[in-house]
């Protein structure tokens, strides 16, 4: 039986273990949410290790298989040119795991509200709750508010691919967005979904974002799903990356002020 709306979160131990608490506390505190809350986790993440679990009875366990690649595709995301970033294949591969999000089993709820674990929620996310994407993907454009990135930022322009990766698609484009917070009608998720965007990251393997580059390629171009997540309701701003003085904003990425 499908169930409504969800909050989700992807993490691994080390992740959960890390900022599960401090989530938990501004979600069911200051977000004022009381709902399901879906942990997507790998097959052997020790739960039961995690003490916030036990003690909140509204939270969802789905274990899913690591996302794995061949040797030539791993081999080429460990060795991109990320300039003076560190390489995200090297260092958070198991952002990968967003891709789980678009598994077929998670059609058992009908809306699902993903965010970052590491996320700030400062007021009540019920009000961003109650706008319904419907048939469609919400996020925050990556560059909001100055729009000053192409999508083109998000790949390895060193690499040969890059060439057929720009004939394919609008890479100079700057309405792309980032995976931190994910508002999806579970509509758009098919059997074969999943699938689909692992493929395509093994066709292009040059995302030195992880899955944020092949997201986009994905759902902006090849199904047209992607819209600017509402970036007002009511009297609240939903999602900057930065607090902003004298504005009330629901959810930040950081929990201090960056632009006044």
């Amino acid at each position: 039986m499908e169930s409504s709306t969800a909050v989700a979160v992807v993490a691994d131990f080390k992740y959960l273990k890390r900022y599960l608490q401090r989530f938990l506390t501004g979600l069911r505190g200051m977000g004022k949410y009381e709902g399901e809350l879906i942990i997507i986790t790998s097959l052997f993440t020790p739960v039961f290790l995690l003490p916030p679990i036990w003690k909140d009875k509204n939270i969802t366990i789905v274990r899913q298989k690591k996302i794995k690649f061949d040797k030539f595709t791993r081999t080429i995301l460990k060795n991109l040119e990320t300039s003076s970033e560190p390489n995200r294949f090297r260092t958070k591969q198991f952002q990968w795991h967003k891709l789980n999000l678009f598994d077929i089993s998670l059609k058992k709820w009908k809306y699902i509200f993903y965010l970052d674990l590491n996320m700030y929620i400062h007021y009540d996310i019920n009000k961003i709750l109650k706008i319904k994407p419907q048939d469609k993907i919400f996020a925050r454009c990556d560059s909001f508010p100055s729009f000053d990135r192409k999508l083109s930022s998000q790949f390895d322009q060193t690499n040969d691919l890059f060439s057929k990766l720009k004939d394919s698609f609008d890479l100079e484009t700057s309405n792309y967005f980032q995976t931190g917070i994910l508002y999806f009608d579970t509509s758009i998720i098919s059997k074969n979904t999943k699938k689909d965007l692992l493929e395509l990251a093994k066709e292009y393997p040059i995302s030195t974002t992880n899955e944020q580059g092949i997201m986009n390629l994905y759902f902006k171009f090849i199904k047209n799903l992607y819209y600017e997540l509402p970036i007002e309701v009511d009297e609240y701003m939903t999602y900057f990356y930065w607090l902003i003085s004298g504005k009330k904003i629901i959810i930040t990425k950081q929990n201090r002020i960056k632009y006044k």
